[in-house]
């Protein structure tokens, strides 16, 4: 039986050659000190400077972002069960005396609603936050308007919320 075992071993170690280690070639390095001052180059002359710093508006300064046309209020109003849906659901569920509102930015395009954002609030705690982004996800795709009914651009939209 140990001369079974023995046959095999043997057998590895032969086929397995150790591992030699090649020395490298010797390379010769120059050392000599060079003045690179001296050489020429291909490259081309730089361009002129062209960065201009962006233009922010100052800080207190807001853009006036009017209020929302008839039109566009009619679908707030029409479609205003998705905005209660948000109150109760994520506002009322977690404090039942949560009341205040929102003022969302509208952005119409051509097609109509393409976004709607809550830019300011005013809840009584800290739940009306979860109300905000029920807005935010929902109100874009929940106030449909008809193709150019609204001028495109963005408008602000206020909401006000209380326990009922």
């Amino acid at each position: 039986m140990k001369r079974m075992l023995l046959v095999p071993a043997l057998a590895l170690l032969c086929a397995c050659p150790s591992d030699k280690k090649v020395a490298a070639p010797a390379v010769a390095q120059d050392t000599t000190p060079v003045d690179l001052s001296a050489v020429k180059t291909n490259m081309p002359a730089a361009a002129p400077d062209t960065f201009k710093p962006p233009v922010f508006a100052k800080p207190g300064a807001s853009q006036k972002i009017p209020n929302a046309p008839p039109e566009l209020l009619e679908v707030v109003e029409r479609e205003q069960a998705f905005s209660k849906f948000c109150y109760q659901e994520f506002g009322e569920k977690a404090d039942p005396s949560l009341q205040g509102g929102v003022a969302m930015v509208v952005t119409v395009g051509g097609e109509g609603v393409n976004d709607a954002k809550v830019r300011a609030d005013s809840w009584s705690s800290k739940a009306g936050k979860q109300v905000n982004g029920c807005l935010n996800e929902k109100a874009a795709r929940a106030w449909k308007i008809p193709a150019d009914a609204v001028k495109p651009g963005q408008y602000i939209v206020q909401l006000a919320f209380r326990p009922t």
